[in-house]
């Protein structure tokens, strides 16, 4: 079951450290508007740009991961957005070979039990999973570079 966007807005911005008081400015709205968006009371709603901006401010992507469990869908970081340093290739692929054994164990003690999936093993699973790929995705592109800091220049 996909948490609720509403719910995720409404816990992201009180969860800020300071809670909306000290978010509503940094997104610029009053902090009892945006309060009453998060919260829904009466007619106020929480729009689809401020939703990106506290996404942004807050580096908390719970808005994001319930707007696409909603859809079905599921995000990753893109490679250029992770802290891989330059070609750490090693580096890289420790951190793939990392997530890629947790997503191993978390499918491992979901099926221990009783050998079914349950919702919340199952987001579990998709989370894992995104992180592994994502760290794939990042030793790629670090291998990418690697490829091509080896390739002579063309004299021009």
């Amino acid at each position: 079951m996909a948490m609720d966007v509403k719910v995720a807005a409404f816990n992201v911005a009180h969860d800020y450290e300071g809670g909306v008081v000290q978010l509503a400015p940094l997104i610029g709205k009053n902090h009892n508007t945006l309060n009453a968006e998060v919260a829904g009371v009466g007619s106020a709603k929480l729009g689809l740009l401020d939703a990106v901006k506290i996404t942004l401010r807050t580096r908390d992507f719970r808005i994001l991961d319930a707007f696409n469990a909603t859809c079905g869908r599921m995000s990753i970081p893109l490679p250029e957005m992770l802290d891989v340093e330059g070609d750490d290739c090693m580096r890289a692929l420790a951190d793939s070979s990392r997530e890629y054994s947790e997503l191993v164990s978390t499918t491992c003690s979901s099926l221990a039990d009783d050998g079914w999936v349950s919702d919340n093993e199952l987001k579990k699973l998709q989370t894992e999973a995104g992180q592994a790929i994502s760290a794939i995705n990042a030793l790629m592109a670090a291998a990418t570079r690697r490829n091509q800091a080896g390739k002579p220049r063309s004299a021009t």
